[in-house]
């Protein structure tokens, strides 16, 4: 999906406004792979520590200790991580441009916040679901604005930040129903996860509540800002609108384990839609 991404935004976002980009092919090429490794290394540093309650949640899918031993799985993680961080430096001393400075401090401590998450904040309510959803949407934002100089460019910069914000808050409602979908082995293992302290149909209602506030956002942004982009507006209502109404309705009437999976399914399936918007942005 980041690659995806970051190869929409790129390829179709940017150049449909007409936009010549900071950095060229190779240094992004450079970005995008540094950002994926950090990825891998906080998806890597998450199963490690996770390996009691995903054999309680997810047996099936567990990896650790089934297809890699411990040991390999750290020794991934910190090759990765080397990597990631290494390739940030390198883009720091080759390449020069406005907002690098967010673009590189994002990258270097993002390993330590998502090691933060995995270790400490994972447990705790909130925290660390708005910690994973707020990397999510930098992720983004990142790669939006290594291209797009903002003083010249402020619409584009604009654009990028409310892909990256709804980004955010998309992650965090999907972050949320994992958290109800795992609630059993989370609750073995003493979590104070969100659904834990408030109970799952509590918990329906805050996740009801922030796709609420994602489809305000997002009519509020389009009607205001995009009123003449008459693709985008059609396309914004039938793939991402109508099925964040959809979903509204499952998570209320949500109640088993598989009625969460299918509410995650669909919440990945809208990401992906709304990142092909920007498809929109080339025929405009």
């Amino acid at each position: 999906m980041l690659v995806f991404s970051a190869a929409l935004i790129r390829f179709a976002l940017v150049p449909g406004f007409g936009v010549n980009t900071q950095i060229d092919l190779t240094a992004y090429a450079l970005l995008v792979i540094s950002i994926l490794c950090i990825a891998a290394g906080g998806n890597i540093i998450n199963d490690f520590f996770d390996i009691t309650t995903d054999s309680i949640n997810k047996p099936d899918r567990l990896l650790i200790d089934k297809v890699i031993s411990r040991q390999t799985a750290l020794k991934l993680y910190f090759v990765v991580n080397a990597i990631g961080v290494g390739l940030a430096f390198y883009l720091f001393l080759t390449q020069a441009f406005e907002q690098f400075g967010l673009v590189f401090y994002t990258l270097v401590f993002s390993p330590l916040l998502l090691a933060a998450y995995s270790i400490w904040l994972k447990p705790m309510a909130i925290i660390g679901n708005l910690l994973v959803s707020l990397l999510v949407g930098l992720s983004l934002f990142c790669l939006g604005t290594a291209l797009v100089n903002q003083d010249r460019y402020p619409v584009v910069f604009f654009t990028i930040g409310i892909y990256s914000f709804l980004a955010f808050l998309l992650n965090l409602c999907r972050e949320l129903i994992k958290d109800i979908e795992d609630i059993r082995g989370d609750n073995f293992c003493n979590m104070s996860t969100l659904p834990i302290l408030i109970g799952k149909k509590r918990s329906n209602y805050v996740v009801f509540g922030l796709l609420t506030f994602i489809i305000l956002v997002l009519l509020s942004v389009v009607l205001s800002y995009f009123l003449t982009l008459n693709l985008l507006i059609f396309y914004v209502f039938v793939f991402i609108l109508l099925p964040l109404i959809l979903i509204s309705k499952q998570v209320l009437d949500a109640k088993a384990e598989k009625d969460y999976k299918k509410i995650s399914l669909h919440l990945k399936l809208v990401f992906l839609t709304g990142i092909c918007s920007m498809l929109t942005f080339l025929i405009l």
